[in-house]
C-alpha cells in the first residue's frame, strides 16, 4: 500500500528538490558468478571483478571523503569475509553496510528458509564489522523472492531499494513498515560499463564516461524539475572505479549539489520517509 505522503507531495529538508542516493554494490567477482550462471569462470573475468576491491574501491571511498558524503554500500557476506580489511574501510569511513545476499546468489526460487539463513549469516559478518544492526536490503541481480518483502519485516528491515516501479518512495504496509527506494537500469552503472567474454548471451559494453554523464544529468534535471522524487545511482567500484568514470561522477555530484539535491545515504532517506508519514518521531532529527 502507497500512501499519500510517498511520492508527489513529499517535500524534502531544507527546500531541496530531490532526493539523490549514491548507492554502491561492492560484490566484485561474485557479481560474475550470478550474471553468467557459471560456477567457473577464467582468471581474466574473475580479474574483471577484483578490481573493485584492489583499484576501484579506493577511488571511489576518496571521492566520497572529498565530497563529504556518507552513503550505503551492498555487501554480500562472502565479500566482507574474503575482503574483509575492504570492507572494515567502507565501515570506518562512515558508510552503511547493507544486505546483498551471501553469495550473491540470484537464482529464482531459492525457499524462504534458505534465504532466512543466507540474511541471518550475512547480518552477523556485516554486523560485527559495523557494529551496527543492518537495516536495509537490495537483492543480488534485482531477484527479490515473493516472499522477500515479508521476510524484511519479520527480520526488521527498515528499507528495500530492488524494485523499479516508480520515481519515488513508498512504503511496504505492515506491522514493520519497509520503506522501498527504487532504481532503475538506467541509473545502474552497469548498464553501460560492464563487459565480460564469460557469456555470449550477456550484454557487454564500455560507453564513453561523457556519455553517461550526459544521460544522468538529463535524467538529474527531468526529475529534479518534477520534484517529490528520488534518483538512486547504482553503482560498482569494479566499474565506476575506474579513474575516468570517477572523475565524471564527481562532476555529476557536483552538478547535482548546486541544483538542488540532497544527497544522502539509504537509511537517512528511509527514516525521513517514514518520519514524513507519522511512522517515526521527528523528521527534522534525522535528517540533516
Amino acid at each position: 500500500m502507497i500512501t499519500l505522503k510517498n511520492g508527489d507531495g513529499i517535500k524534502w529538508p531544507h527546500g531541496k528538490r530531490i532526493a539523490v542516493l549514491l548507492t554502491f554494490d561492492f560484490d566484485a567477482e561474485y557479481l560474475r558468478y550470478s550474471v553468467t550462471g557459471q560456477s567457473t569462470l577464467g582468471f581474466s573475468d574473475i580479474s574483471r571483478g577484483q578490481y573493485g576491491p584492489h583499484e576501484g574501491l579506493k577511488r571511489c571511498l576518496d571521492m566520497l571523503a572529498r565530497q563529504n558524503i556518507k552513503t550505503t554500500f551492498f555487501v554480500p557476506g562472502i565479500v566482507a569475509e574474503k575482503y574483509a580489511d575492504e570492507v572494515k574501510q567502507i565501515a570506518a569511513a562512515g558508510h552503511e553496510l547493507a544486505y546483498h545476499g551471501y553469495a550473491h546468489d540470484a537464482r529464482p526460487g531459492i525457499s524462504e528458509a534458505e534465504e532466512e539463513a543466507n540474511m541471518a549469516k550475512a547480518e552477523a559478518i556485516l554486523e560485527a564489522i559495523s557494529g551496527k544492526k543492518v537495516v536495509g536490503h537490495r537483492a543480488p541481480l534485482d531477484t527479490l523472492q515473493t516472499y522477500g518483502v515479508k521476510l524484511m519485516q519479520k527480520r526488521g528491515y527498515l528499507y528495500s531499494s530492488t524494485l523499479k516501479d516508480c520515481d519515488w518512495a513508498y512504503i511496504h504496509e505492515g506491522e514493520h513498515p519497509v520503506v522501498e527506494l527504487p532504481t532503475e537500469p538506467g541509473f545502474d552503472d552497469f548498464s553501460f560499463f560492464y563487459f565480460s567474454y564469460a557469456d555470449a548471451h550477456t550484454i557487454t559494453c564500455s560507453y564513453p564516461a561523457e556519455y553517461v554523464y550526459n544521460m544522468w544529468k538529463d535524467a538529474f534535471d527531468e526529475l529534479a524539475n518534477e520534484g517529490d522524487k528520488i534518483m538512486c545511482l547504482k553503482l560498482h567500484p569494479q566499474l565506476i572505479g575506474r579513474s575516468s568514470r570517477i572523475r565524471m561522477l564527481e562532476r555529476l555530484v557536483l552538478y547535482m549539489r548546486q541544483n538542488g539535491a540532497w544527497i544522502a545515504g539509504c537509511e537517512e532517506v528511509a527514516r525521513y520517509v517514514l518520519a514524513q508519514n507519522g511512522k517515526e518521531a521527528d523528521a527534522d532529527a534525522v535528517a540533516k
